[in-house]
């Protein structure tokens, strides 16, 4: 089981009262810092070769819960807490006191901080005045004395020698001139017509793409560390650019953008095969029913968060990425975006992957995922790692 995934379901099986101590005690043993490993050998008294051994700090914890668990550095050490929930905290170092407020009951500002001026664009002046139109004139050339007139008779003899070469080049280009005039007795050679080439199909640009995967880890940079989102199979996107056997996709949540790697996406999707109905027939048999009295898929797939709150209470426990709130009730939570209810998942259904994939062909099979499609629902199985736990997901599409 992916360790993201992994995550999930100890949020759904912790409260949150346990969590909160959980995540104090790793605050108050981080401190300034120290290795992870070591930490987790601290609160815990056991030993875990797999975890990393780069240091951290309680500032650099808390920073990377408000981040959304993004770096993927602290999340296989907080798993392994969250797995030993009961552990004793041998050794904590006391949190480090924010600055006392003064009398009045204001917190002193930062002394590095300064009021920033705004600066002013100056207007271009040239370095010299341009000159009047009067003053530019002196700079025009003198005139130039007119030049003597020519004689009357110098301009008789040019015309009459003009009009002689006229009338002789006239009579000996006769014959010339009048050849042009006759048809060629030769026949006229037709130039063969230039064959073009044939335009080179180009191959149209990749406008959107299905993850393949489960658990598709999107990057920030291609080929980078840092993880914006983890995506499940059948998550559709747009796609922006293509770089380095990455695709950029845009999430679409606040202009919100991460790096797929192409392997892991297909811009090939098969159209539904079920009907709306058997979707929802096999949710009334497939599923633990214990919230499906109090309203149907169709009504919670409408609810706004505040609607949901209102109907079943608080959730136990929270959770939330870069992309999704994640509200947990009793084997079963709801992702929320944009304070309105995505999906819904259950938890450790009784259904195994056989009896799901008699509902008909899937859309898409990988050995541990399959996804069903109507015109409105996506539902979707995710196989645990041993094989036989299983979670079961419905959004509209």
């Amino acid at each position: 089981m992916h360790v993201s995934e992994r995550l999930l379901q100890l949020y759904a099986e912790l409260d949150a009262s346990t969590r909160n101590t959980i995540q104090a005690s790793i605050k108050q043993n981080l401190g300034d810092g120290k290795p992870l490993s070591v930490s987790y050998e601290e609160l815990t008294g056991k030993t875990s070769n797999t975890l990393p051994t780069e240091e951290k700090s309680a500032a650099d914890f808390t920073a990377w819960i408000k981040d959304g668990k993004k770096d993927t550095t602290f999340l296989p050490y907080y798993v392994a807490l969250l797995e030993n929930g009961d552990a004793t905290v041998k050794k904590a170092v006391p949190e480090i006191e924010a600055t006392p407020p003064d009398e009045d009951g204001t917190v002193p500002e930062d002394d590095t901080t300064e009021a920033r001026e705004p600066v002013l664009k100056q207007r271009y002046m040239p370095e010299a005045p341009v000159p009047s139109r009067a003053e530019r004139a002196k700079y025009q050339r003198a005139i130039e004395p007119a030049r003597p007139k020519k004689k009357s008779g110098a301009k008789w003899l040019g015309a009459l020698a003009l009009i002689g070469l006229l009338i002789g080049g006239g009579y000996i280009g006769y014959p010339y001139v009048s050849a042009l005039f006759e048809p060629s007795e030769q026949a006229e050679e037709v130039a063969a017509p230039t064959e073009e080439a044939e335009p080179v199909a180009e191959t149209p640009a990749v406008t959107e793409v299905w993850l393949t995967e489960k658990n598709v880890s999107l990057l920030s940079e291609p080929n980078g560390d840092n993880v914006t989102y983890i995506g499940d199979i059948g998550d559709r996107y747009d796609v922006l650019e293509e770089r380095d056997d990455h695709l950029l996709l845009d999430l679409g949540i606040d202009e919100m953008t991460a790096w797929a790697p192409v392997a892991s996406t297909t811009t090939e999707w098969k159209s539904f095969t079920l009907s709306d109905q058997q979707v929802l027939n096999f949710l009334e048999r497939g599923v633990d029913q214990i919230y499906l009295d109090r309203a149907s898929v169709d009504e919670y797939l409408a609810f706004s968060e505040a609607e949901l709150y209102e109907l079943l209470g608080q959730p136990f426990g929270r959770d939330a990425d870069a992309l999704n709130d994640y509200s947990f009730y009793t084997g079963i939570f709801f992702v929320i975006q944009d304070e309105a209810v995505h999906a819904i998942d259950w938890t450790n259904t009784p259904t195994t992957k056989e009896a799901f994939r008699q509902l008909g062909t899937p859309v898409y099979e990988t050995e541990d995922a399959i996804v069903f499609e109507s015109p409105k629902y996506s539902l979707r199985m995710f196989v645990g790692a041993n094989g036989t736990s299983t979670r079961i997901r419905v959004t509209e599409i």
